[in-house]
């Protein structure tokens, strides 16, 4: 691992420890601002690991045959782990970090797009996503994107991979965007510093939290930032964008699309971050949740396990046992639109603006974990103000064996790269 760049981070951490957001208490704005002030400004680059190359030959012959479908690459591919300078929740001083893949080689010379990626939901705390491709040697973000000449930049948001941050911020669609917007910036750096050329035109897109991550970015650029990015296309993929009504429909744990075998991990990792973030989700965890689980729950969210794992293990009840996790009271207040989680929930809906940069939306009608009908809401929405938004169902191509959980897990998460990907290209050319 070879260190090119390191920027005051422990003078960053002290400060940010001074201001840590946490259930107990906040920042006030005024010291968040005093802060700012004498902080690395968002976006800088505060530390730089090279960890690989990974030649075109070699990056083919991985392919076999999936080069038919995805392409014969043309690049090579490096790829870094980033930390850099973004904000917290408050706009407190904070670091994320990031994979960083740029292309390269004697047929991969000109300037590249870049895409800023959003990555679904991870409840491991220290695992990054540089970490995933170097383990694996390979990943879709490599073998769609980066050797086909798009430069790719992966956040791990806020509260994961090597962010000091001390929560993740689950589905608040502001810190979401703020750490992807930064990410960007901070590509651009390191891109400058490696000499590999970028042509300015930006992309955006992820799946399922990512999904919802990724729309929420492409709205704080639109609204704060279309001077600084030319953002040529977006993609969200299978995101809970009408996140109110995502758990409306599925609060006993079955949706519209059968049961959720993943709802229980998700509802507690949705409330405790709403929490966090908020401060009046609930007094204590027993308030929402039934022992043993309301001892343990807040340290699960993230923690060292991933959310498979936490359910074979029994940390949580499997999706279908909701009741076994949730205490009736909390269940019951729900139905009141006025309840604090469900308000939490409202002011992270992503349907209440227009976007500008055309936008394609994918996902599957059987998906059970991300109803498909956030989908048709948000085209829905959005084209009814005069966005350019395409909506692609990948439902016809999914084996109808396939259950629903397996339908956002796998199938359409792949399926949805390809088809996504072939429109962002022709949008940044």
């Amino acid at each position: 691992m070879r260190a090119m760049t390191k920027v005051g981070r422990a003078g960053l951490w002290l400060l940010c420890l001074l201001s840590a957001v946490c259930a107990a208490g906040a920042a006030t704005a005024e010291e968040a601002a005093r802060q700012a002030a004498v902080s690395p400004a968002r976006g800088s680059v505060l530390e730089v690991a090279t960890l690989a190359t990974y030649q075109r030959d070699a990056i083919e012959a991985g392919l076999g045959d999936r080069a038919g479908y995805i392409g014969r690459p043309r690049c090579d591919v490096t790829l870094s782990l980033v930390s850099y300078a973004t904000i917290g929740v408050r706009g407190e001083p904070a670091t994320a970090s990031a994979m960083l893949l740029l292309p390269g080689g004697p047929d991969c010379g000109e300037p590249h797009g870049l895409l800023g990626w959003a990555q679904g939901t991870r409840m491991q705390r220290d695992v990054t996503q540089a970490g995933d491709l170097l383990a694996a040697g390979d990943s879709p973000l490599m073998t769609f994107y980066a050797a086909q000449g798009v430069a790719v930049v992966a956040t791990d948001y806020l509260g994961l991979g090597r962010s000091d941050y001390p929560f993740h911020p689950y589905l608040h669609a502001e810190s979401e965007a703020s750490a992807i917007v930064d990410a960007l910036r901070a590509a651009r750096g390191v891109a400058t510093e490696a000499g590999t050329p970028l042509s300015g035109k930006v992309l955006l897109a992820g799946y399922s939290q990512g999904g919802h991550a990724a729309m929420a970015a492409q709205r704080s650029i639109e609204r704060d930032a279309a001077a600084e990015f030319a953002l040529a296309g977006t993609a969200p993929m299978s995101g809970p964008y009408a996140l109110e009504r995502t758990f409306v429909d599925g609060w006993s744990g079955t949706g519209p699309a059968g049961p959720n075998g993943l709802a229980t991990a998700l509802f507690a990792y949705t409330v405790v971050a709403m929490q966090r973030v908020y401060g009046n989700v609930y007094a204590s965890p027993a308030k929402v949740f039934r022992p043993p689980f309301d001892a343990t729950v807040e340290g699960l969210m993230p923690g060292s396990r991933d959310i498979f794992d936490l359910l074979r293990q029994g940390a949580l009840p499997p999706g279908a046992e909701m009741a076994r996790l949730r205490q009736d009271g909390f269940t019951r207040a729900f139905d009141d639109p006025r309840f604090p989680f469900r308000q939490a929930l409202a002011r992270n809906d992503l349907l209440d603006w227009t976007p500008r940069a055309p936008m394609v939306l994918c996902g599957a009608g059987r998906d059970a974990v991300v109803p498909f009908a956030n989908a048709v809401s948000a085209r829905r929405s959005f084209t009814a103000r005069g966005a350019a938004v395409e909506l692609l169902d990948m439902d016809d191509r999914i084996p109808p064996e396939l259950d629903g959980v397996s339908v956002h897990t796998s199938a359409a998460v792949y399926l949805c790269f390809g088809a996504t990907r072939d429109r962002l290209l022709a949008l940044a050319r």
